[in-house]
């Protein structure tokens, strides 16, 4: 099922519940809030700029790397074997390198990436938590993952409370079940000594 049909169900599943204590929920598309926000319009343009560099150092090496591989194949033929050789193996070196460089970049422009977008994410959930409280609504839904990211302390749906006592009932059922149980066995066990 997927997160937002999910989210939706639970709602129904609280609102039913719960139909005398109406509850005011409010839904928030944090991805589109995050992509249009004046923030995230400069993280992105940051890191399409990282991106960019990144990718034109890379160019510009290939090209200098296929330039020389170039080169030498147009030279092999004039030059000594043991030359030719020892070239090779220095651009395959080339090679591993810049494959090297480019692991290492997408590596480096990935933890970029998740280190701002973490930090823009929180300045969402903080705007998003704030507007809630503002307009007192007792809980947020994100339409997109269908995660709540609020919900008031004293909202009217909350049901921790009931959920406690109802799973602290069922243990007391269940031990004073355990215990007569045990007891039976124990003068079953003593009847037949």
């Amino acid at each position: 099922m997927n997160k937002k049909l999910l989210g939706l169900a639970l709602l129904t599943i609280i609102g039913n519940a719960y139909a005398d204590k109406a509850l005011d929920i409010a839904f928030v598309d944090s991805f589109r809030t995050m992509r249009e926000c004046e923030e995230g319009q400069v993280v992105g343009k940051e890191l399409d700029t990282i991106r960019e560099k990144i990718s034109k150092e890379i160019q510009e090496e290939a090209q200098l790397l296929a330039r020389e591989d170039s080169e030498l194949k147009a030279k092999a033929s004039t030059m000594k074997q043991d030359i030719v050789v020892k070239k090779e193996r220095e651009l395959a070196k080339k090679r591993r390198d810049l494959e090297d460089k480019v692991r290492d970049a997408e590596e480096e422009l990935k933890i970029t990436m998740q280190q701002k977008t973490e930090a823009l994410a929180t300045k969402i959930e903080e705007g998003i938590t704030q507007v809630a409280k503002e307009k007192g609504v007792d809980a947020v839904i994100d339409k997109m993952t269908g995660r709540v990211i609020y919900t008031k302390d004293d909202n009217k749906g909350d049901i921790t409370s009931d959920t406690i006592a109802y799973v602290n009932k069922k243990a007391k059922g269940t031990t004073k079940n355990t215990t007569t149980v045990a007891k039976k066995e124990d003068k079953k066990a003593a009847v037949a000594a």
